[in-house]
């Protein structure tokens, strides 16, 4: 018995075969296929959101400082939470944005080698 998608799971081997046959990574400067510099512009566009998000903790941390010092107490409870809320964005960075893998689809199927094909 056939998978119910047995010709877009062909279909779609031979596409990758096509766009490995075409983007063979000798044949760029860098040594690199294209994805692979769309990774590299992904990780230095989270490393930019995480400088931004600390140098604005550091300025939450100044005023807290500052507001603490000054005996205004009624600033700290809302620098404390937006401190919060970028410590938690920062996380969130951290942990859940990250590129895709190579080996997922656009659908979110892991491809599978060539040599391990699994066909009913």
């Amino acid at each position: 018995m056939k998978q119910f998608n047995y010709l877009a799971d062909e279909h779609a081997r031979e596409k990758a075969r096509e766009s490995q046959e075409r983007f063979q990574a000798q044949y760029f400067p860098s040594g690199r296929r294209p994805g692979e510099r769309g990774r590299a512009a992904i990780w230095q566009a989270r490393l930019v959101l995480l400088v931004m998000i600390n140098i604005a903790q550091l300025w939450i941390l100044s005023a807290t400082v500052e507001a603490a010092l000054a005996e205004h107490y009624k600033h700290l409870i809302p620098l404390v939470i937006a401190s919060a809320v970028c410590w938690l964005i920062a996380l969130s960075i951290v942990l859940w944005w990250k590129p895709a893998s190579s080996r997922r689809t656009s659908t979110g199927y892991v491809k599978e080698n060539e040599s391990t094909d699994h066909r009913l």
